[in-house]
Protein backbone atom coordinates (compact mmCIF):
# COMPACT_ATOMS: atom_id res chain seq x y z
CA UNK A 1 0.00 0.00 0.00
CA UNK A 2 2.76 1.85 0.82
CA UNK A 3 5.00 1.51 -2.34
CA UNK A 4 1.59 2.64 -4.40
CA UNK A 5 0.85 5.61 -2.52
CA UNK A 6 4.33 6.67 -3.08
CA UNK A 7 4.71 6.30 -7.08
CA UNK A 8 0.80 8.33 -6.81
CA UNK A 9 2.94 11.07 -5.53
CA UNK A 10 5.49 10.55 -7.85
CA UNK A 11 3.17 10.26 -10.77
CA UNK A 12 1.36 13.70 -9.60
CA UNK A 13 4.38 15.74 -8.73
CA UNK A 14 5.76 14.20 -12.20
CA UNK A 15 2.51 15.68 -13.90
CA UNK A 16 2.74 18.63 -12.09
CA UNK A 17 6.26 19.40 -13.00
CA UNK A 18 5.74 18.28 -16.76
CA UNK A 19 2.53 20.76 -16.67
CA UNK A 20 4.78 24.07 -15.18
CA UNK A 21 7.30 22.92 -17.87
CA UNK A 22 4.35 22.87 -21.10
CA UNK A 23 3.09 26.38 -19.52
CA UNK A 24 6.52 28.42 -18.95
CA UNK A 25 7.41 27.17 -22.56
CA UNK A 26 3.72 28.07 -24.31
CA UNK A 27 4.26 31.59 -22.36
CA UNK A 28 7.88 31.74 -23.89
CA UNK A 29 6.15 31.26 -27.07
CA UNK A 30 3.63 33.52 -26.68
CA UNK A 31 6.20 36.06 -25.23
CA UNK A 32 8.22 35.91 -28.32
CA UNK A 33 5.82 36.57 -30.43
CA UNK A 34 4.34 39.26 -28.94
CA UNK A 35 7.87 40.90 -28.79
CA UNK A 36 8.43 40.15 -32.82
CA UNK A 37 4.71 42.36 -32.94
CA UNK A 38 6.15 45.26 -31.17
CA UNK A 39 9.60 45.56 -32.77
CA UNK A 40 7.11 45.27 -36.11
CA UNK A 41 5.00 47.88 -35.06
CA UNK A 42 8.71 50.08 -33.82
CA UNK A 43 10.28 49.32 -37.39
CA UNK A 44 6.68 50.68 -38.96
CA UNK A 45 6.59 53.61 -36.09
CA UNK A 46 10.36 54.77 -37.71
CA UNK A 47 9.62 54.04 -41.27
CA UNK A 48 6.54 56.59 -40.71
CA UNK A 49 8.70 59.35 -38.98
CA UNK A 50 11.34 59.16 -41.96
CA UNK A 51 8.26 59.65 -44.03
CA UNK A 52 7.22 61.93 -42.39
CA UNK A 53 10.07 64.12 -41.82
CA UNK A 54 10.59 63.92 -45.87
CA UNK A 55 7.06 65.32 -46.53
CA UNK A 56 7.27 68.35 -43.84
CA UNK A 57 10.64 69.11 -45.84
CA UNK A 58 8.79 68.93 -49.11
CA UNK A 59 5.85 70.80 -47.91
CA UNK A 60 8.17 73.30 -47.10
CA UNK A 61 9.76 73.84 -49.85
CA UNK A 62 6.81 73.93 -52.06
CA UNK A 63 5.87 76.55 -50.40
CA UNK A 64 8.24 78.80 -51.93
CA UNK A 65 7.12 80.87 -54.69
CA UNK A 66 10.24 79.31 -57.40
CA UNK A 67 8.95 75.88 -56.00
CA UNK A 68 5.41 76.76 -57.58
CA UNK A 69 6.74 78.17 -60.56
CA UNK A 70 8.84 75.00 -61.14
CA UNK A 71 6.02 72.50 -60.63
CA UNK A 72 3.80 74.88 -62.81
CA UNK A 73 5.85 74.24 -65.60
CA UNK A 74 7.37 70.90 -65.36
CA UNK A 75 4.81 68.92 -63.91
CA UNK A 76 1.79 70.58 -65.12
CA UNK A 77 3.10 71.78 -68.34
CA UNK A 78 2.20 75.49 -68.01
CA UNK A 79 3.84 78.28 -69.36
CA UNK A 80 4.57 81.88 -68.66
CA UNK A 81 2.84 84.79 -70.27
CA UNK A 82 4.43 86.30 -73.60
CA UNK A 83 3.56 89.77 -73.77
CA UNK A 84 1.30 89.04 -77.31
CA UNK A 85 -1.26 86.89 -75.14
CA UNK A 86 -1.55 89.72 -72.82
CA UNK A 87 -4.89 91.41 -73.46
CA UNK A 88 -5.54 94.73 -71.13
CA UNK A 89 -8.55 95.39 -70.10
CA UNK A 90 -9.64 98.99 -68.77
CA UNK A 91 -12.45 99.59 -66.79
CA UNK A 92 -14.69 102.75 -67.46
CA UNK A 93 -14.37 105.68 -65.31
CA UNK A 94 -17.62 106.26 -63.82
Amino acid sequence: MKRSAENLFRAVCLGFSLLLLVGSLLYGIRTAAWNETAAAYQRRAESLRRENAILLARCACSLSLEEIERCAEEELGMQRLSAEQMIRIEEPIR
